[in-house]
């Protein structure tokens, strides 16, 4: 197997990820970065060799990336593009983390170190899962979701694509769904359903305002 990667984001996120690759036996070749002022400067020892939205796709055809962006709109459209035009971005699960034998993982995936993964559950495409979390049997996480730091997800819940989920929060057994691009914030406790495109925080979560267009949804993510 072809261990060379290549890392998109050269910020914080690309360290930890750059981490977790070298740990798993790969090699990262080389960063990507939107930041023109970050070009050509290294990271972790490695060079910032371009813009990524500047590649083609026989540039990326054949190729294994790791997407290190938060943000799950922009994570999820570049991994799209990535595999569109044959490139590969391959599940890294971090041995620490603990996994049922029954969990479906989906392709693109990154689990932290200390992950708790119960029996059956399903994790979508391009999801983030964090050190510390938690989640419950039989629960469903959707596309390019990012379950932060130290949260809980109780049992046979949906969380449906491109959810983020605040640090600390608490997803509790009982409830059914969490909607789309909703967002929770961080140390949240949701005791009900979660309507899509909208923020949740406090204790017990209300719904603090409803997201009114994908640029809000975007800009949130990182809340």
């Amino acid at each position: 197997m072809q261990k060379d990667i290549y890392i998109v984001g050269a910020g914080t996120y690309g360290e930890v990820m750059f981490e977790l690759a070298e740990l798993l036996g790969y090699t990262v070749k080389g960063f990507y970065d939107e930041d023109e002022s970050k070009l050509s400067n290294k990271t972790m020892g490695v060079e910032i060799i371009g813009k990524f939205s500047l590649l083609n796709d026989h540039e990326i055809k054949n190729k294994q990336f790791i997407v290190a962006i938060g943000n799950n709109t922009i994570r999820y459209n570049i991994m799209t593009r990535i595999n569109q035009y044959g490139g590969k971005t391959p599940t890294l699960i971090h041995p620490k983390a603990v996994l049922s034998p029954s969990t479906e993982i989906g392709n693109g995936v990154y689990i932290h170190a200390n992950a708790n993964i119960w029996t059956k559950v399903k994790i979508g495409d391009f999801c983030i899962i964090s050190p510390n979390v938690v989640i419950a049997h039989h629960s469903a996480i959707g596309k390019a979701c990012l379950v932060s730091t130290l949260c809980g997800v109780g049992a046979s819940i949906n969380v449906e694509d491109k959810v983020f989920i605040g640090m600390g929060s608490t997803i509790v057994t009982g409830l059914s769904v969490i909607g789309e691009n909703t967002i929770i914030g961080a140390g949240a406790v949701v005791l009900k359903n979660a309507d899509k495109n909208c923020v949740y925080a406090g204790i017990p979560a209300k719904k603090l305002r409803s997201l009114t267009n994908d640029q809000e949804i975007e800009s949130l993510e990182n809340i």
